[in-house]
């Protein structure tokens, strides 16, 4: 009789939970931290604003505080109550039932059959609707938002946790395992993603993945804690919306989390600015070092580091600098496709970023200042172009052509310049000559990788594209063109693996 009684009571507290919907208002809370830790970590609002917003965030989760603890009470008072009068009718002693009630036996199984009644009520009730922070586009829900605002609102501590994990993990950290490592760098939309791919899925190569966001300084340390708080992830299209599925082992572009940290002068709320050699850090210096070394750690049976960081075109002398024996891979495109390709994205995440405001921040987060409402282009030559034309094709083709040029004014002439057509038309025929120039251990499997790629189709004309920048662009393209041509030649190859 006390088990049935203790049973009622149960059913009468997760009842009580959801019609007073104890969900919606947890979520609400969680929603109303994760604002206020994005007005935090917001450069562009004043000292002013931000502790007006925190005040008034923190009014609100008081509030909503107030009211979950209430639900709470009120669900706790409903179970209390039948068990209560079960006592008082004399069908059993309050003593005893308060007994069972705080055993263990009871205590675990109590809790394994409210996680089952709460689902069977969502079943029973039909599928609820998906929020939209978790759908494809931001596959995150509230919880794991919270996580990574927290992770992205102090690259200090970031760096402090990084640094934690060195000393922890020393035995397992060999920077002998960072020599010889390959950063693919271009424009987003060159192919860089698709070369990131082919590369870490290879046995030698080890990138940084989803898995190990938000921290991504801490590969290690995250790796052991992650699987234990992390849902598997499924394959699912990323929010590119360009056909390339990910999952949490997938690698990705996080690199630029470590530069974030170290170099937060050279970001401002409207450009990036440029590194030269002179900017050489000798701290820097050995934390990206030892980062290589622990991704690289990361993966079983890996020797090498890769990394994809498209701002990595805006520091390639100091990237030479400080990796001397590294391969720098730079794919290159025709600049009709690429600047139609950028003017699409920009525009999708544009849209994104209006409906769903984590995006933008996880976005700003992780470095990728490529695009939307995050968009902040890199002064090459000390410049940056106006945003408030980013809609615009001339915006994209001035942007693509200062870009390049700089590429090729700052490129050292080991780099391995690729033709990502012919990549894409003859992957075959390409591939061997990719990893020869980069020292691949195993050229065979890189090459059987081929099959990913799909022959591009003829180049979009660019409408409303001033016809003196096309011009332009096609110069510049034609210069790259030849550096690929120059990078595929059997010399430059035997210099790269020297």
């Amino acid at each position: 009789m006390i088990i049935a009684a203790l049973s009622l009571g149960l059913i009468a507290f997760v009842g009580v939970l959801r019609i007073l919907r104890a969900e919606a208002v947890a979520r609400r809370i969680v929603t109303t931290a994760q604002d206020a830790l994005q007005v935090i970590s917001t450069p562009d609002l004043s000292d002013i604003e931000k502790e007006r917003r925190v005040r008034r965030a923190s009014l609100s989760l008081f509030a909503r505080f107030l009211a979950i603890a209430g639900i709470g009470l009120a669900s706790f008072a409903a179970a209390a109550a039948i068990v209560w009068g079960g006592a008082a009718a004399g069908l059993y002693g309050l003593d005893a039932a308060m007994s069972a009630a705080v055993g263990w036996p009871f205590l675990v199984g109590s809790t394994l059959c409210a996680v089952a009644l709460w689902l069977a009520l969502d079943r029973i009730g039909g599928k609820r609707e998906t929020p939209a922070t978790q759908t494809g586009e931001v596959p995150y829900g509230p919880m794991e938002q919270a996580l990574h605002n927290f992770a992205f609102a102090s690259p200090a501590r970031q760096r402090r946790l990084g640094a934690l994990e060195t000393r922890l993990y020393r035995s397992r950290i060999d920077e002998d395992r960072a020599a010889r490592p390959v950063f693919v760098t271009s424009l987003p939309r060159a192919g860089t993603t698709i070369m990131l791919n082919v590369l870490a899925e290879t046995p030698e190569f080890a990138s940084a993945t989803y898995r190990h966001m938000p921290f991504t300084l801490a590969p290690l340390l995250w790796g052991r804690i992650a699987p234990m708080i992390q849902k598997p992830a499924a394959r699912t299209e990323r929010a590119h919306g360009d056909g390339i599925e990910v999952s949490g082992d997938s690698p990705e572009a996080f690199e630029e989390m470590l530069w974030m940290a170290f170099w937060p002068g050279h970001y401002h709320a409207d450009r990036i600015e440029t590194w030269s050699a002179r900017d050489h850090d000798p701290a820097f210096a050995r934390a990206f070092r030892t980062h290589m070394a622990k991704i690289v750690a990361s993966k079983p049976g890996a020797t090498r580091y890769v990394s994809k960081n498209n701002a990595n075109i805006a520091r390639l002398p100091l990237i030479d600098t400080i990796c001397p024996d590294a391969a720098i891979v730079i794919p290159v495109r025709d600049p009709r496709a690429q600047v139609a390709s950028l003017m699409r994205q920009h525009a999708r995440f544009l849209d994104l970023h209006t409906r769903e405001p984590f995006g933008r921040r996880y976005m700003e987060g992780v470095g990728h200042f490529e695009f939307g409402q995050a968009l902040r282009p890199i002064a090459f030559g000390g410049t940056a172009p106006d945003l408030e034309t980013a809609t615009g094709p001339d915006f994209w083709l001035r942007y693509w052509i200062d870009a390049y040029e700089h590429v090729l004014a700052t490129a050292s002439r080991s780099a391995v310049f690729v033709d990502h057509d012919a990549l894409c038309a003859a992957p075959h025929e390409t591939l061997p000559a990719l990893a020869e120039a980069i020292g691949a251990d195993a050229t065979d499997a890189v090459v059987d990788r081929a099959t990913i790629f799909r022959s591009p189709g003829p180049p979009p004309e660019i409408d409303g594209g001033s016809p003196p920048l096309l011009g332009h662009a096609r110069g510049v393209h034609a210069a790259l063109l030849d550096r690929a041509l120059a990078s595929s030649a059997p010399s430059h190859r035997r210099r790269v693996i020297a």
